[in-house]
């Protein structure tokens, strides 16, 4: 694969040096995603750097928000299903 100059090594590096800088680049630029909050959570739990009071209030408060969020879907759903139920004249 080298032509006696050693190109074919350059070549080579230069590969692996770009993928390698692609992949470090794609590590540390992802999204965070709705679970990322909860992976935090766990992780100062583990380092016990929030204190455990601190993690169980933020824990019970994010419950009380998924809760609430779920009230208000199955109360539109609730709606909905009703609003349906009418124009089927049942």
């Amino acid at each position: 694969m080298t032509n006696g100059n050693g190109n074919g090594v350059a070549i080579w590096i230069g590969v692996g040096v770009g993928a390698s800088i692609g992949v470090a680049f794609a590590l540390t630029h992802r999204k965070k995603d709705r679970w990322s909050g909860a992976r935090d959570v766990s992780r100062r739990m583990a380092e016990g750097t929030g204190g455990l009071a601190a993690t169980a209030r933020d824990i019970a408060e994010r419950i009380g928000i998924i809760y609430e969020e779920s009230r208000k879907v199955a109360d539109d759903f609730s709606l909905l299903w009703s609003h349906g139920r009418r124009l089927l004249g049942m």
